[in-house]
């Protein structure tokens, strides 16, 4: 059996217990206080902070205005902790994880990290978020080939990979959950086929980790990135990048500083080696605070259970489709069994971007309103009365 087929298995398989009323959230939503005065389903843009995440920033803060330079000490050891979690989260192991700043610092890591040859190929979708585009398109000055496939006439995947790739392909970047429109790409399927041709694979999991699972194993990744402001229900200013451990070696550490070596608080032994495990690319302090936020969300959510979560998104979009359908507003999402995730996209029914955006604010509706349509992304905390919500806006259609 095919990956895909897996794939698709798997979220039929969640898919098939939609059709009962959706169950109550697997997150608590009384931690939420957005939920008081919004029905917001606005997660592929930021996602709000439960009150014990931010309760944990605050903490930090407060470590460092009271204790100054031993209350930063106490956030410094708690990094190891975190790092160790989100590994397991996703599979991998402590000293294949590093913290930076933002997604975009995972893809510039690898693009400006590998030893690239002039011909080389990099294979990439024409919808991707910037944060995986522009750190591949700046190669071309240095004689890469960046190949788009056209979307969304055709996905990236196995099959088009075989039409469009060649000896000097060395490296396909893709993102788990597209962010226009939420197609879930295969990312076993792709990882498998990379893994049997020897070409790396880079994926950006920021608008899919939190909401879903994420293997990097399974999924045969090489480097994997994700922001935490997002589905990760915590603040900005701090990514996790994962290297497999494979790659550590071959990959020049781009934002090398005194961070990177094995004994960083030996400050004048500049002939120090290089940190061996993936903390060699953190380069200098990482944000402690957001660190100690995105801890205490990323225990909510793997408490909760990110199956669970998947579930519970997944009915939650369902019933979005459906009573999108019912009301005659366009589902503009790929609605294919293996294609779906926590974004769907639908059409405004008429309605202005810039009117439909205002109506949504004063009725305290989170989405996401563009030119190409109304994103929504409901999360494990939201319920019906909130996915109602949003198809109550948009049916009325037009000003």
């Amino acid at each position: 059996m095919s990956a895909n087929a897996c794939e698709g298995d798997h979220i039929l398989e969640v898919l098939s217990q939609t059709s009962t009323a959706v169950t109550a959230p697997p997150l608590d939503r009384a931690l939420f206080p957005i939920v008081r005065h919004w029905s917001y389903c606005d997660h592929a843009a930021v996602g709000p902070l439960p009150r014990p995440t931010r309760d944990a920033m605050i903490a930090a803060l407060d470590a460092q205005m009271i204790d100054g330079c031993s209350g930063i000490l106490r956030m410094e050891e708690r990094k190891t902790d975190v790092r160790s979690r989100v590994a397991a989260a996703i599979k991998a192991q402590p000293e294949e994880i590093a913290f930076m700043r933002s997604t975009s610092d995972g893809a510039l890591l690898v693009a400006n990290g590998l030893d690239w040859r002039t011909g080389d190929e990099v294979i990439a979708s024409d919808n991707e978020f910037g944060a995986n585009a522009y750190p591949w398109l700046n190669l071309r000055d240095r004689g890469v080939r960046v190949r788009l496939i056209r979307t969304p006439h055709e996905r990236l995947s196995p099959q088009v990979l075989d039409r469009l790739y060649g000896p000097h392909t060395r490296l396909v970047a893709v993102s788990y959950v597209s962010f226009c429109d939420g197609f879930r790409h295969d990312v076993a399927a792709i990882g498998r086929w990379c893994r049997e041709r020897g070409i790396l694979l880079a994926v950006d999991a920021i608008q899919g980790f939190g909401a879903l699972p994420l293997d990097v194993v399974s999924g045969n990744i090489d480097f994997c990135y994700f922001g935490t402001a997002k589905w990760l229900l915590s603040p900005q200013g701090l990514s996790v990048v994962f290297v497999r451990r494979d790659h550590i070696e071959r990959l020049r550490p781009t934002t090398f500083s005194w961070r990177s070596v094995r004994a960083p608080m030996d400050f004048l032994d500049y002939a120090q080696e290089l940190n061996p495990t993936a903390e060699r690319f953190e380069g200098a302090t990482i944000n402690h605070p957001g660190l100690a936020a995105f801890g205490m969300s990323l225990d909510m959510l793997t408490h909760a259970g990110l199956g669970a979560i998947e579930r519970h998104v997944l009915k939650l979009t369902d019933r979005l489709i459906r009573s999108a359908d019912a009301a005659g507003i366009p589902v503009l999402s790929d609605r294919s069994v293996d294609a779906r995730s926590g974004i769907v996209l639908l059409g405004a029914k008429g309605a202005d971007s810039d009117s439909l955006a205002a109506r949504a604010r004063e009725r305290h509706v989170g989405i996401t309103v563009r030119d190409s349509g109304v994103r929504v992304s409901p999360h494990g905390y939201n319920n019906e009365d909130d996915v109602d919500a949003v198809i109550s806006l948009l049916a009325e259609g037009g000003p």
